[in-house]
């Protein structure tokens, strides 16, 4: 599962929870909060094995553009010897020659560095993905650990413990947990 749609779903489950009379405090179902965290840290190294893709990608890139731009040399140093054999235009020969080595050269080193160009914007790009993706997981932890804060340090717990939302707001889990505590 992808990890924005993980983020997604933890914020859902925050909004489901339910408010604390006169504070900023609020009831989430931990199991299901922690379920998603964890399932964000599965998700974590499917996003680097798809950088690791990527980045294999390039390299596969660079080394068939290497290979062509080797492939264009030989043929161009193949014509080369070809017309320099001929004794009646060896001038025009060499001179030819030259020029196609050198487009065979310029044509290697295009290819090469587009390569690098498409390989450099693919990393980028991923790069500012899992920047984006471990920002909304910082944010979802710190939404987590904020809003648990103020019932530490308050006291809130005990509070809570006598609070019973009107039967209307009761979960079927919560009515689970009031009859097994009777």
């Amino acid at each position: 599962m992808e990890i924005l749609q993980l983020v997604d779903q933890l914020e859902q489950t925050m909004n489901r929870g339910w408010r604390v009379p006169l504070s900023p405090s609020l009831i989430v179902n931990s199991e299901e909060c922690l379920r998603l965290i964890d399932q964000m840290r599965i998700s974590i190294p499917s996003a680097i094995k798809e950088s690791e893709r990527m980045i294999t990608e390039r390299d596969r890139i660079i080394s068939d553009a290497q290979v062509r731009a080797e492939q264009i040399i030989a043929h161009a140093e193949q014509q080369a010897i070809q017309i320099v054999s001929e004794d009646s235009i060896t001038e025009r020969a060499r001179e030819e020659a030259d020029r196609i080595i050198a487009h065979g050269h310029a044509e290697a080193i295009r290819l090469v560095d587009e390569a690098e160009v498409y390989a450099l914007d693919v990393l980028y790009r991923l790069r500012d993905n899992l920047n984006n993706s471990l920002q909304q997981a910082e944010n979802g932890i710190q939404a987590i650990e904020a809003s648990q804060a103020p019932q530490e340090e308050t006291g809130m717990e005990d509070s809570l413990e006598e609070f019973v939302p009107p039967p209307s707001l009761q979960s079927d889990e919560m009515n689970d947990e009031s009859e097994d505590e009777r």
